[in-house]
């Protein structure tokens, strides 16, 4: 089975037009910061919530960039993309950036071999994002002259520097955003934010299916590192790995000896400590936006 190759684009230094652009994100915040951000820089941005809506919206056409979450229900964002280069025509041809919290080697190769274009770190930078995508919307004017060694622009990911141990909330983020932000949005996805994590930290902590929690922990991982909660966002990071640590022995285990123990005592402690610790995070980050002087 042949992998798909991204559209071959070649970017240019003129300034692109203001263009259409799909966001497919499964979380509303990350939507919600995303196109308040594409308005800001003149761009009309559309939402899908999973690859499945994305790849309905695309085959509509019309769209002259798609920023692709990878870990999504439904449809996860690598699917997406290989569906979406099968398209025939320039809705297969539209450039795809991947927005990922993951951001190591494995995870980039991933996102090559899918058909993608490039990739943003999440939590999302306003200067990297709005870089990347015109980047690409100014590529996509030249793909027909493009050389094929110009189809990928993926580099090492520019993720976000951590914050200092222990510090319950990144100030630089924060300011961030309100230099991105006007007041009263920074204040409504905050609060949105708030009740979002409340309602999946519960769901966290009443959890024992190591794949849905790995899918909770993800999404957390990446909206607490969207609005600086540092010690719950680095928290969240570990109950990821830790359920995928589990998952993985449990795999191995099945292969081995179907009747032996399924999991390491190692990772099983590791996420029941975590799904313990995340409750009192979340508190304390929400505590210290109060602190702060945010209304949530």
């Amino acid at each position: 089975m042949t992998e798909p190759t991204p559209p071959s684009l070649l970017p240019t230094d003129g300034q692109p037009a203001p263009c259409r652009i799909l966001v497919v994100e499964d979380s509303p915040l990350n939507q919600m910061l995303v196109t308040a951000i594409l308005a800001q820089a003149g761009h009309r941005a559309d939402t899908a919530n999973n690859g499945l809506e994305a790849v309905m919206a695309a085959q509509a056409g019309g769209y002259d960039l798609i920023l692709m979450d990878l870990s999504m229900p439904e449809m996860d964002g690598l699917t997406a993309t290989r569906l979406l280069r099968d398209l025939p025509g320039p809705a297969g041809r539209v450039p795809v950036v991947a927005m990922t919290a993951d951001t190591d080697e494995a995870d980039r190769v991933r996102c090559q071999h899918a058909g993608m274009n490039d990739h943003v770190a999440k939590p999302v930078d306003r200067a990297q994002l709005l870089e990347t995508v015109e980047k690409w919307l100014r590529a996509s004017e030249w793909r027909a002259s493009a050389s094929p060694d110009m189809s990928s622009g993926f580099g090492l990911c520019a993720s976000a520097a951590p914050a200092a141990a222990g510090e319950v909330l990144d100030r630089e983020v924060l300011a961030q955003l309100a230099q991105d932000l006007d007041a009263e949005l920074l204040t409504d996805v905050l609060r949105q934010f708030v009740e979002e994590t409340r309602e999946r930290v519960a769901r966290i902590a009443g959890e024992t299916d190591r794949a849905i929690l790995m899918r909770e922990a993800h999404t957390l991982k990446s909206t607490a590192g969207t609005f600086g909660a540092s010690s719950l966002c680095s928290a969240a990071r570990a109950l990821e790995m830790a359920c995928r640590a589990s998952l993985a022995e449990r795999e191995e285990a099945g292969k081995t000896d179907g009747a032996g123990k399924t999991e390491g005592n190692g990772s099983a402690d590791t996420v029941e400590r975590l799904r313990g610790e995340i409750p009192r995070l979340a508190g304390d980050a929400i505590a210290a936006y109060r602190a702060a002087g945010y209304p949530v």
